[in-house]
């Protein structure tokens, strides 16, 4: 399956090496590693997450990785990864855009 990194997820994965990166540039490079396996993980099966709740009219779905939700859309060939969220951050439509 080929995964495919939206604009937002990609700037998400900067914005969480950058925040982490502020205290231990060791463990923003730890978590990064480990939201990209778990994206890799899903990519073999990627119905193992579960609806977006906040937006269940969407066809997306979510899985976790540590503090953070990966946002993802997926068919019989391709996953998207269309945003990774703090488990504390409110979810915005905005950032569902693929």
């Amino acid at each position: 399956m080929i995964i495919q990194w939206s604009r937002q997820a990609r700037q998400d994965l900067r914005a969480i090496h950058e925040f982490i990166a502020r205290d231990s540039e060791h463990y923003a490079r730890l978590q990064i590693k480990r939201l990209i396996e778990r994206v890799e993980h899903i990519a073999r099966m990627p119905t193992m997450g579960h609806p977006v709740h906040e937006f269940p009219e969407l066809d997306l779905r979510e899985t976790h990785q540590g503090n953070y939700r990966i946002i993802y859309a997926h068919d019989a060939d391709e996953l998207q990864v269309v945003t990774l969220v703090h488990m504390k951050q409110q979810m915005k439509r905005s950032r569902l855009s693929r």
